[in-house]
């Protein structure tokens, strides 16, 4: 039998009933991932459900049911979504089916995506970035407007173009269930470095799921990323597939 080591000190706490326990962990599974991402899971979980009842195949996941589903929903949607779809589907799935991600990744499955990717993908479609004639374009517009939204859109798009801030972080989702306070940033921890330069507390973002904090201010691509913010590959693609903000970065500061 295993016991305490001797001269081991261990602080008294009572003892929960093992309804308390349970409950506690099922808050805590419930809080694996966010509130917006667990709607975004439940949709795609609700795609396979309905394929399956469909085409009368057992909900028990299998490479034939995951393959198939693959290609049926490519015929409709973008197979990159798909791929996105498997991944939710997967996180719905594993407490029941504990061998789901398994299968996800079954051979099978993985080259009936790429194969529906190459038959049936098609380009990325961007928004052009924001560049510095459009922010002086919105300024002219709007800079002497007394109007609150006018003066508040104004302070979002500058503030989210010099900090890299996501639209998720300039404002609130509008489905309540999704508001998270603790990521919204307070007036309280904005702070002004000099008369045109000002800084302030991101308190977490998508990457952030310990809740550390950001301080935002501008900063380069390769910082912005040892930070932990846009750390996926998303971000460096879009620069790329963007020839005038990836000349803003080479050479926006050759004047200095």
């Amino acid at each position: 039998m295993i016991t305490l080591s001797t001269g081991s000190r261990q602080p008294t706490r009572d003892p929960w009933p093992l309804e308390c326990l349970i409950h506690e962990r099922s808050v805590a599974l419930g809080m694996a991932i966010d509130s917006s991402t667990h709607s975004a899971y439940t949709s795609a979980l609700n795609s396979y459900i309905t394929f399956c009842q469909l085409h009368q195949f057992p909900l028990e996941p299998t490479e034939d049911s995951f393959s198939f589903f693959a290609v049926y929903m490519s015929h409709h949607i973008n197979p990159r979504s798909v791929d996105a779809y498997l991944s939710g589907i997967c996180n719905q799935l594993e407490p029941h089916f504990p061998n789901v991600r398994t299968i996800r990744k079954g051979l099978l499955v993985s080259r009936t995506i790429c194969g529906c990717k190459r038959l049936r993908g098609t380009p990325v479609k961007r928004k052009l970035p924001l560049s510095t004639d459009g922010l002086l374009h919105v300024i002219k517009d709007l800079e002497l407007s007394s109007d609150h939204d006018d003066k508040l859109f104004l302070t979002q798009i500058l503030t989210g173009f010099h900090g890299l801030l996501r639209l998720v972080e300039l404002g609130m989702p509008d489905p309540k269930k999704h508001r998270n306070w603790r990521k919204f940033t307070l007036r309280s921890s904005v702070e002004w470095l000099s008369s045109s330069t000002y800084a302030f507390i991101l308190p977490a973002h998508k990457a952030d799921i310990t809740f550390e904090s950001n301080k935002i201010l501008g900063a380069t691509p390769a910082v912005i990323q040892a930070t932990g913010r846009w750390s996926s590959e998303a971000f460096r693609l879009y620069i790329r597939k963007n020839p005038i903000l990836l000349q803003a970065l080479l050479f926006g500061n050759h004047g200095n």
